[in-house]
């Protein structure tokens, strides 16, 4: 008697999930912390390296089990088995804090943690957390990008959202970019406008967005 081997999901097929996931991972800047008996609102950044930062309770860094939930409307829920590694506002790595007040104004809890993927889980898959770290090799150019971009003017940058998002931003600031898109700070919320491709320099970045506004 014969046995049927149980389905996998064959390596192309894995790892188109795991890019689907590492750029849902890029786009969203919010999902449900659980923990313990808990679920709560979590608004996070990335660091260059990738990590995620964010400002947690208290009870969140005494837990051995740490799930981030990130859902959205055209794909799967991405699950996050995490690591957190506190860190002083006041220290070498205050400048996250930064950054996360840059993307979400003043936060609500002060403990300050880095979040490291253990493991993700979407559609079925397994992912190594290694696999969903993706650096940011513009990192040291970012700064001078968000404000050559922020000098195209609000109006400008408003049409880029109506026309790349289809959504009417008052106030848009653009707060991060990467090869893959650039973070825009709209009143209550943080949308990703992605490029079409990936575009691995300052001047192609500015020359694309500056297209884009006309």
């Amino acid at each position: 008697m014969s046995t049927t081997p149980p389905e996998h999901p064959d390596q192309n097929d894995a790892l188109a999930i795991i890019e689907e996931a590492c750029t849902l991972l890029q786009g969203w800047y919010k999902g449900d912390l659980r923990f313990d008996d808990n679920i709560v609102p979590c608004r996070f950044v990335r660091t260059d390296e990738g990590r995620l930062v964010a400002p947690v309770m208290v009870a969140a860094l005494h837990t051995a089990d740490t799930v981030l939930m990130i859902p959205d409307e055209h794909a799967p829920v991405l699950e996050l088995l995490l690591s957190m590694a506190p860190f002083e506002e006041s220290g070498p790595d205050g400048r996250w804090a930064d950054r996360w007040r840059i993307y979400h104004g003043e936060e609500e809890d002060i403990n300050w943690a880095f979040f490291d993927i253990d493991m993700g889980r979407m559609s079925g898959i397994v992912i190594d957390g290694d696999a969903l770290l993706r650096a940011n090799p513009l990192a040291e150019e970012e700064a001078g990008l968000c404000r050559a971009i922020n000098e195209l003017g609000p109006e400008a940058l408003q049409r880029v959202c109506r026309k790349r998002l289809e959504q009417e931003v008052e106030h848009p600031l653009v707060v991060g970019v990467d090869p893959d898109g650039m973070d825009v700070r709209a009143t209550f919320d943080v949308l990703r406008i992605p490029f079409s491709i990936a575009i691995d320099t300052p001047r192609g970045i500015v020359n694309t967005v500056r297209q884009w506004a006309d």
